[in-house]
């Protein structure tokens, strides 16, 4: 069944929005580059095609987005400077109004209802987002130019291998032959891992003694029926799964939000809920993001992480030789309280931002010239930019108990959400959340494909900066925070306290959690859910693909290099720089396998976020770049039979 008279094949596993994306690309590519050759695009993924298993349209409609509507797009844009030709769709608000003016009829009720109140700023349910990616993928399919045939096969691919002629062999779970194709996108996104070694021993005492373990996963598919009402569970972390998880123990079980005179929310339970006690390291949930009513935010433009910078960081890049905290961190610090001192004092000293704008420029931050001109413009120190208290802003506080932890983080909460209703304009504290979320194109510019040290991305990126760049930056809704402030307030949720510990405890037969900044905060619990996604991590992979590829030497984990010392194996499949081919055991790129998205993290840096319109998508770019690969790799392969398999890229795309 050679693919050398027939069609040129690709084969993309994973439907979701990477697979979405890679299928408009390649649309868009086919014409101009394989000219009247015959193409066929085989997706497989069990889950339905565009939403894939993350954005599935059948989950609950209280598990929200953090991204607001106008900020969610799958198609390219004027700004998109990909090779490929542009190719304009909506975005998911100006989707939401064709469904709402009728435009869009084939979706469900509830999408249509949430369609009609969809503004820009709004934050749609996960289930929104699966129908308009569902609707996106059809129409990509439906209008693919002609030569181009797109094929869904509803189930698992189990291996790649390598055929005689170089074709790629992609078996299917449950089918006899295997498809056949010039070249394959891994775009699995989050998959499934082997649990660590802590997670099993709990998993094991809970079975032992009758609790209920919820092992990291999409709160969307864990199972908290056994968690009954009146019981006490604990939720491990505080992020994005910890507010999905709030939402379905509470609202989910019956209860009920009604909203106060003075703006905020009032919990009524339905005496179906459990007692959920939470925390973390930090011991404070993710804060909201800002309020910002309009639908185009134009992307923060830096000015001190310039693109001469982020060159002169790239130069030593594979060498083991720069530091985050010394090279980089500097110039990410300088650009953050810029905008963070510009929002303080542009309406409180006009004159103090008139200074500000003379002379912050001219400075080193950290020196003593900046130092000296900080305290002149902002006496007080606790109005000054501190990395430290946004990191820990616990850490500075004694608390005699669980009833003084409660009253300070209903403070802490309160003031979020102040801040969150001034909005980046105003408030100094948003702005530099936003200016962090803006910043991530230029930080992963430096800091991917062994930007970094291997010893500095463990200890800075990945145990340090990359969790408080998602908890400052990458929050919940503000609604999410009100609702939490209610259940804090009503007693249904509790938060423990910084630094929580889970022991389990055999004598008691529980699992025993406390803070041990907060006295008295111990308590026993019957149930334990791990309240984050699993680390992506191949060396872990259940996957079967990724499984098999890795037991097979078809691919490898990432290593970054130190300049002294073994360097740093993460978890990330290791691909190429600019074509993203995957790279084997030996070293050897692959010319017909390429992956982006989740898989690749730590090889790029924050991968999970999706493509957003008007800033010239990281997403869509690589989207681009490998649709070309793979579609010119398919017309090397043909040319340069039998050679097939050993045949190079020849131009690769940027």
């Amino acid at each position: 069944m050679s693919t050398e008279a027939g069609p040129l094949r690709i084969c993309i596993v994973g439907a979701g929005p990477r697979g979405t994306v890679a299928l408009e690309r390649i649309c868009a590519n086919a014409p101009g580059l394989v000219g009247t050759t015959p193409v066929e695009v085989h997706v497989v993924d069990p889950h339905p095609p565009g939403g894939g298993r993350v954005w599935q349209a059948g989950q609950s409609r209280r598990l929200l987005m953090n991204t607001v509507s106008g900020d969610v797009t799958v198609f390219t844009d004027r700004t998109v400077t990909c090779e490929g030709p542009l190719t304009s769709g909506p975005t998911q608000y100006q989707w939401a109004r064709m469904v709402a003016e009728g435009q869009v009829t084939d979706v469900s009720e509830e999408t249509k209802a949430e369609a009609a109140d969809m503004a820009p700023w709004s934050y749609a349910s996960r289930a929104f987002q699966g129908e308009y990616l569902g609707w996106a993928f059809a129409r990509i399919a439906r209008d693919a130019p002609a030569g181009v045939r797109v094929q869904v096969h509803r189930t698992r691919a189990t291996s790649v291998t390598d055929a005689p002629d170089g074709t790629q062999r992609v078996s299917l779970e449950g089918r006899g032959l295997p498809l056949e194709a010039d070249a394959v996108i891994l775009a699995q996104g989050h998959y499934d891992v082997a649990p660590t070694d802590k997670q099993a021993e709990f998993a094991a005492f809970a079975s032992r003694h009758g609790l209920h373990y919820v092992p990291p996963s999409s709160p969307a598919e864990a199972d908290l029926a056994p968690i009954g009402a009146g019981r006490p569970v604990v939720l491990r972390g505080l992020g994005l799964n910890f507010y999905d998880y709030m939402a379905l123990l509470t609202e989910g079980r019956g209860g009920r939000f009604v909203p106060r005179a003075d703006g905020g929310l009032t919990y009524v339970p339905s005496g179906d809920e459990p007692v959920v006690h939470a925390g973390s390291g930090r011991g404070v949930p993710y804060r909201a993001r800002a309020e910002v009513r309009q639908e185009i935010v134009p992307r923060y433009q830096a000015r001190f992480l310039s693109a001469e910078e982020i060159a002169r960081l790239r130069g030593g890049a594979g060498t083991g030789r720069t530091d985050f905290m010394r090279d980089l961190f500097p110039l990410v610090s300088k650009e953050v309280a810029w905008n963070y001192y510009q929002a303080l004092l542009r309406s409180a000293d006009p004159a103090g931002h008139a200074r500000l704008l003379a002379e912050y420029p001219r400075h080193a931050w950290g020196s003593p010239e900046m130092e000296a001109l900080l305290s002149e413009l902002v006496p007080d120190p606790e109005l000054r930019w501190d990395w430290d208290v946004l990191d820990r802003p616990a850490d500075r506080r004694e608390f005699e108990g669980p009833a003084d932890f409660r009253e300070w983080i209903l403070g802490v909460l309160d003031e979020d959400l102040w801040h969150s209703d001034l909005g980046p304009a105003t408030s100094a504290v948003k702005a530099a959340a936003a200016v962090m979320r803006d910043l991530r194109d230029e930080v992963r510019q430096v800091i991917s494909h062994r930007g970094l040290s291997g010893a500095s991305y463990r200890d800075h990126i990945d145990r340090w900066f990359s969790g408080l760049n998602n908890y400052a930056a990458s929050g919940p809704p503000a609604t999410r925070v009100r609702q939490l402030r209610a259940l804090v307030e009503a007693g249904v949720v509790r938060l423990l306290g910084p630094d929580m510990r889970v022991t389990a405890d055999e004598a008691s037969g529980a699992f025993v959690v406390d803070s041990p900044q907060v006295p008295g905060a111990a308590v026993s619990v019957t149930a334990l859910v791990e309240a984050h996604l699993p680390v992506t991590d191949v060396r872990r992979a259940t996957d079967p693909l990724l499984a098999s590829l890795l037991s097979s030497g078809g691919c490898r984990a990432h290593l970054i290099p130190d300049a002294t010392g073994p360097g740093y194996e993460t978890g990330g499949l290791d691909v190429t720089d600019v074509t993203f081919q995957v790279i084997d055991r030996q070293g050897t790129p692959h010319p017909a396998r390429f992956s982006y998205g989740p898989p690749v993290e730590s090889v790029q840096w924050v991968t999970a976020i999706g493509a957003r319109p008007h800033v010239n998508s990281r997403t869509l770019l690589q989207g681009d770049s490998i649709a070309r690969s793979c579609l010119k790799q398919g017309t090397i392969r043909r040319a340069a039979a039998p050679a097939g398999r050993d045949a190079e890229l020849t131009a690769p795309a940027r």
